[in-house]
Parts: C-alpha cells; structure tokens; sequence
C-alpha cells in the first residue's frame, strides 16, 4: 500500500496506528523485526531533519536497511522521467519514502512503482506527521473526538493533513488565518465527509477560547524567501504568545512540528510547561515504526 496523504487509511486504522505508536514509545526497544532482510529508501528534494532521521532509524529498529537517495546525486535531477526512476528503483528496494514537493510528481512516482511509497512531505500533505500529532495529543489528553483543536498561522501542508486526520478522529477544527491565507477548498471537502465541525476566521483571539490544542507552524517555508517580507506583514498579530494562550483552556498543549522560527511564537511559549514539541518530535520515531509495521506486517 501507499501512504500519501492520511486518508489513504481508514480512520479505524489510524485508530490503530496512534494506539500502536504509543506502545512503542512504552517499549521503544520492544517491536516486531518487520523489515528484516528489506530494504528501504529514503529521497529527499528539501531539507529534512525530523522526518530523515525518524524513518531511518525506524526502517533500522524494525530490522530492515536504510538507503539515503540525494536528489542531486540522482539522474532525475538531470532530466529523467519519474516513471523510469520508479521503475527501476522497485527493483532494487523493498520501498521508499519520499519527500517531493509537488504532489501530482509524488502519486506519478507510486503509480509506476512496484513498491510501496510513503509520502514524506510534499506542499500539500505531511501525512505522517499528522500521525505522529495524533499520537502526541491521545496521549496528552486521553481521548481525540471532541477536543478543540486551533491552528494559527499559515495554512501550509502540515495544517491540511491536520484538517483530514482531525476529521477522522472526531476532533474539532478550528483555523485562524488572514482572509488570504483560507484553507484549500479541497482539503475542507474531503475533511467534512467525516467531520463538518471545522471554523474558519481571521481572529486568533476568537479560535483560541477553549482550545484543547494549539498549533502553529513557521509563516515562511522553503521556497517562498521572495514573499518573506509580505507574510510577515500578513501574519502580524498571529504569533502565539503567552497572551494569545491565556484565553485557551489551562492545560491547552502547545503544538509545532519544527523547525521553529521564532516569529511564529514565542521562545516563552516554546519553553513553557504547556508545551508539548519534543514529545511530539518524539514522536515521529513510534509512529513511523508503527506506519511501517503495518505497511509490511
């Protein structure tokens, strides 16, 4: 199977996943050897920390072999067709994830391959670290359906999958964004197939009264250092600060995949108690593990 955006799995098996991925971090030494004998890749366009090093040491813990593919040390840098790369690359690896920026190049690329193809972030879709916040929030709060769930910021690939799997959990959405900045229309279609709970508006003050979660993201992400000064001006009076928090719940757990850059929220915030980030990078390793026990079990 494919895993290029959450709702490739059904909601009972992402149920699965999140119940999974917290026994492993329970555990982190106690999981099946699945990839025994397989060998994974792991590709590449954009800068990765979270997500390369997570996938590689979960392909290593779960016993298979990890394969790093540079894009520039590869020939579709130079021209080849997608399709050719798959192709041939099937034949060589057991599977591969892939980090590509443009979707339609991700789904080409699965559809010629023979192997299964795990999406590791486009700029539509970062299934898998929707999966590793699920986990984070489950564990924090004991439960998903009905929790309040509010992003602020830019509505970026991170805040799509969000959107998705929050609807296939029962949790609630609400986004707070510049009018400009809307959520794709698409992504709120899907999303309300399992779930119409979600809110849109432009005050943050508004989308944080009750919050159970508050998530934010960077306002600047690669490729778009031209819109830099623009966005800055756009977001101006969404950055997460200690005032912008205190109008959420008490226990309200401060969300951010990372990298942070600073103007998005507050190092206070960051720091503070309610914060939940490193777990959350954490987890990234047990949900990958359990992503890829289920894929290959």
């Amino acid at each position: 199977m494919d895993f290029l955006k959450i709702t490739d799995i059904t909601p009972e098996t992402l149920h699965q996943l999140i119940e999974k991925a917290t026994k492993y971090r329970k555990n982190p030494k106690k999981h099946p050897k699945t990839l025994k004998e397989h060998n994974i890749g792991l590709f590449f366009e954009e800068y990765s920390t979270r997500t390369r090093v997570s996938l590689s040491v979960a392909v290593s813990e779960l016993g298979g072999t990890p394969h790093m593919l540079n894009k520039h040390e590869l020939q579709i840098t130079r021209g080849e067709e997608i399709g050719d790369t798959a192709a041939v690359l099937s034949r060589y690896l057991d599977g591969l994830t892939a980090r590509m920026l443009d979707q339609k190049a991700l789904k080409e690329f699965a559809e010629k391959s023979e192997m299964p193809i795990i999406n590791a972030m486009t700029k539509k879709h970062h299934p898998c670290q929707t999966l590793a916040d699920l986990q984070t929030i489950k564990e924090k709060k004991g439960k998903l359906k009905n929790l309040k769930y509010t992003w602020i910021g830019d509505t970026n690939n991170v805040c799509n999958s969000a959107i998705l799997g929050n609807a296939m959990t029962g949790i609630k959405t609400t986004i707070a964004t510049p009018k400009k900045y809307q959520p794709n229309k698409e992504i709120l279609n899907e999303a309300q197939q399992y779930n119409p709970d979600i809110t849109i508006t432009e005050d943050p003050i508004q989308a944080v009264k009750n919050a159970d979660i508050i998530y934010t993201d960077v306002w600047i992400s690669t490729g778009m250092e031209k819109e830099a000064e623009q966005r800055k001006k756009d977001f101006k009076g969404y950055q997460v600060t200690k005032n912008l928090i205190k109008h959420a719940k008490k226990d309200a757990i401060i969300m951010h995949c990372m990298p942070i850059d600073g103007k998005e929220i507050t190092r206070q915030v960051v720091e503070s108690p309610n914060s939940v980030i490193i777990d959350q990078a954490e987890n990234r390793l047990h949900s990958s593990k359990a992503l890829l026990n289920h894929i290959y079990q």
